[in-house]
């Protein structure tokens, strides 16, 4: 008789995570670009959308790889100081 194998799969978390952050002194449309450009640097960003009118950022990244902490960095470095709105678990 055949032995029998059972392979036992852990699903992992979903690990992505999505925040709107406001930015700082985004004077025209050049500065989404700046902006990001400086956040898609950041290991484990995925998404990236900038709306000037709203002078938001939402991302969209990889929880396990980055932080919302390290987003603001990025953006402030950049020159357009950043803070969190809402953060938002898919």
């Amino acid at each position: 008789m055949p032995a029998a194998h059972a392979e036992t799969t852990v699903a992992l978390p979903n690990q992505q995570q999505t925040v709107t952050l406001n930015t700082e002194n985004m004077t025209c449309a050049m500065c989404t670009v700046t902006i990001k450009k400086a956040l898609q640097k950041v290991e484990g960003v995925q998404e990236v959308t900038v709306d000037y009118d709203a002078k938001t950022a939402v991302v969209t990244f990889d929880s396990r790889k980055t932080n919302s902490a390290a987003l603001i960095k990025a953006t402030t470095d950049a020159g357009y100081p950043g803070s969190l709105v809402t953060p938002i678990t898919r």
